[in-house]
């Protein structure tokens, strides 16, 4: 009996720990990179849900380099920064860092290396990217400024 309630307590123990959320490394997306310089250069619009397909409702963007502390406050919430482009937790690249989101929790973190032409702030899983002139702006569908 003892040893039950021992294995009981270990199992309760682990399921506590998965409960959490699960960590999300910073990876180098080289085909999202490319595709937002070129719309950039060439002009156009595409959704950024065509370009980053995923289980996402929100983003949010941010340009580095950024501390983690900067980051934790933009997401509100605590974040394991590492993986491609971070170095001691923080985000050391000079281009954009997106954190996709689903319910608050996040489910990808994608740098774009020293590519940083997409405008801080957060962003709905409908935001299109509108490119002119070399700048690329947040739009909602219809056109108008995302809310960023």
């Amino acid at each position: 009996m003892r040893l039950i309630v021992t294995l009981l307590a270990l199992l309760a123990l682990l399921a506590g720990c998965g409960t959490s959320t699960p960590g999300v490394t910073v990876e180098f997306d080289e085909g999202l990179e490319k595709t937002i310089g070129d719309l950039a250069r060439t002009g156009g619009s595409r959704p950024l849900k065509e370009l980053a397909p995923g289980d996402w409702t929100s983003v949010h963007i941010l340009t580095g380099p950024a501390s983690g502390a900067r980051i934790e406050r933009e997401l509100g919430r605590p974040v394991t920064v590492e993986g491609d482009g971070t170095h001691s937790g923080d985000y050391v690249q000079d281009g954009n860092l997106l954190v996709f989101d689903r319910d608050g929790s996040t489910t990808r973190m994608v740098s774009l290396g020293t590519l940083a032409a997409l405008g801080e702030g957060k962003y709905r899983a409908d935001v299109v990217l509108r490119a002119r002139g070399g700048a690329i702006t947040m739009t909602d569908p219809d056109g108008r400024p995302a809310g960023g």
